[in-house]
């Protein structure tokens, strides 16, 4: 009886711990993917196919694993921190735009070694930026996960920010405005896709992406 108690204690844990893992990577690739989208196809000029390609695999990685990183990472520091949903708002904010500058600063470096990228000054370059962006865009990604815990049901979201007229919503309402939430990040990748011109650019401008491809090709034969 203990043992099945014991069993079912774990499955528990295994099951609320996945729950967790599915929404958190949701909301940061819905913030994500139209941030990062948008600055592939302007700034860094890669093709649409390139691009769609690198917003793949980003995803693909978040739900294998990194998103879960990120996030519970993200409640342990903020734990170590005693940072909580009722915490003053520009201190949650601080927090996550230096935790998210943290962690690019380690992961962006293994990410492109990882990718075939050996030129160290555009290691340096690339993880610059990812942590530009982690500084610039930290506290949103917050906002993110902790507003689709609330909508999934998982947690409640005390935050200021918070409107109350959605806390007070129903299960089936916040879950509703989540797959909207979903929904319209997916037609904005559409939207940018189809208002920039494709560009048809030289091998090296995305080498560091198509490098990964190639590699993830040859492993395959």
């Amino acid at each position: 009886m203990k043992m099945k108690q014991t069993v079912k204690n774990l499955a528990g844990k295994i099951t609320t711990g996945l729950k967790y893992h599915i929404v958190d990577t949701t909301a940061l690739n819905t913030l994500a993917n139209p941030i990062f989208q948008a600055l592939e196809v302007t700034v860094y000029r890669m093709s649409d196919q390139v691009s769609l390609n690198a917003r793949v695999f980003a995803s693909t990685v978040g739900y294998l694993g990194v998103g879960f990183v990120l996030a519970r990472g993200r409640d342990l520091s903020r734990y170590v921190f005693g940072i909580t949903n009722k915490t003053k708002e520009k201190v949650q904010r601080l927090h996550d735009k230096t935790y998210l500058t943290v962690f690019n600063a380690g992961f962006a470096p293994t990410m492109y070694v990882c990718s075939g990228e050996a030129d160290p000054i555009k290691i340096g370059t690339g993880t610059a930026i990812a942590m530009a962006l982690g500084w610039f865009t930290g506290d949103y990604f917050g906002y993110a996960v902790d507003s689709f815990r609330d909508l999934a049901g998982l947690e409640k979201c005390e935050r200021k920010f918070y409107q109350d007229l959605i806390k007070r919503q129903k299960p089936s309402v916040k879950k509703g405005l989540a797959a909207l939430l979903v929904g319209t990040s997916v037609v904005i990748n559409y939207g940018v896709y189809k208002l920039t011109p494709d560009k048809s650019i030289a091998p090296e401008n995305t080498l560091v992406v198509q490098q990964f491809y190639d590699k993830l090709a040859e492993e395959s034969q």
